[in-house]
């Protein structure tokens, strides 16, 4: 008797790619502690507020029934963790948003790199250019020397002699600062928004989403594109600082202010290759 065929479940067709997706955060989380557990409980009041906000905009009644069946929770659990779900919603969009805003000395040591003919060591005070002119610029709600504080914490400035020196060797994210830790959740999670707005048929306007994939080279040939990748950020970061500083000093009033994130990564890895599924010769 033949049977019939088994319909794959609705969401299937997303299974492999967000399995992919999450393959290098569970690596994160198992380097930081966090085990599956933990982590799936952390998830419950996730899905259970996302389920109620994609019922608001099909403009559904978000029921307990309706966030049950949508989100796949225990009807239970949607009870138990309605109030933990809106709590969580709210920290994670304060969380982003503030993830999304780099801090007084993140933005100091953009301009400074942005800033043509500067070099990377400059006197502390005077007129520009200079440490104190450049800190005063970003922000006037912190004091130079607490900025440049901040900077030598996080390990990317030094002062020696009343001159400010940049050590671009720091600028690798450090795992011990909550600071990397925080632009990396900001960078992956606005980079992942962009995929999946363009992906859901969303309307309105379709965000940047590309990137360049090249297989078959050497780790000489893999050296040779991040030195590459690595010239054409410092051109970007530039370019954008040029145009976004003055449109930031003009927008600073607006009632309605929105954010803006533009991104650049590298990764090389060994390629994979499976095994052979011939008979093995005994």
């Amino acid at each position: 008797m033949n049977l019939p065929p088994v319909s794959p479940s609705p969401g299937q067709g997303v299974m492999d790619e967000a399995l992919a997706i999450a393959e290098p955060m569970v690596l994160w989380l198992l380097r930081s502690g966090v085990g599956y557990a933990e982590f799936v409980q952390a998830l419950k009041p996730v899905f259970l507020a996302q389920a109620r906000l994609e019922l608001q905009r099909s403009g559904q009644r978000d029921s307990d029934s309706a966030i049950s069946l949508l989100s796949g929770l225990h009807r239970k659990d949607v009870r138990a963790f309605r109030e933990a779900a809106h709590e969580t919603l709210a920290r994670v969009k304060e969380d982003g948003s503030t993830w999304g805003k780099p801090s007084a000395a993140n933005q100091v040591v953009t301009r400074w790199l942005s800033s043509q003919g500067w070099g990377d060591c400059i006197p502390f005070s005077g007129d520009a250019p200079s440490f104190e002119a450049l800190a005063r610029a970003v922000s006037k709600d912190f004091h130079p020397r607490a900025v440049l504080q901040e900077m030598q914490r996080l390990g990317v400035a030094r002062e020696v002699d009343g001159q400010v020196q940049l050590v671009r060797e720091a600028f690798v994210p450090d795992a011990k600062h909550k600071e990397s830790r925080e632009l990396l959740a900001g960078s992956v999670s606005d980079h992942l928004a962009a995929g999946v707005h363009n992906l859901s048929g969303a309307t309105g306007q379709r965000f940047l989403e590309q990137s360049v994939f090249a297989d078959g080279l050497s780790p000489e040939s893999v050296h040779q594109l991040n030195v590459m990748a690595n010239s054409l950020w410092a051109y970007v970061l530039q370019a954008v600082m040029a145009k976004a500083v003055p449109l930031c000093d003009r927008d600073a009033n607006h009632p309605a202010p929105q954010r803006f994130r533009l991104g650049l990564f590298t990764f090389s890895a060994p390629e994979f290759k499976p095994e052979s599924t011939g008979d093995k010769k005994s």
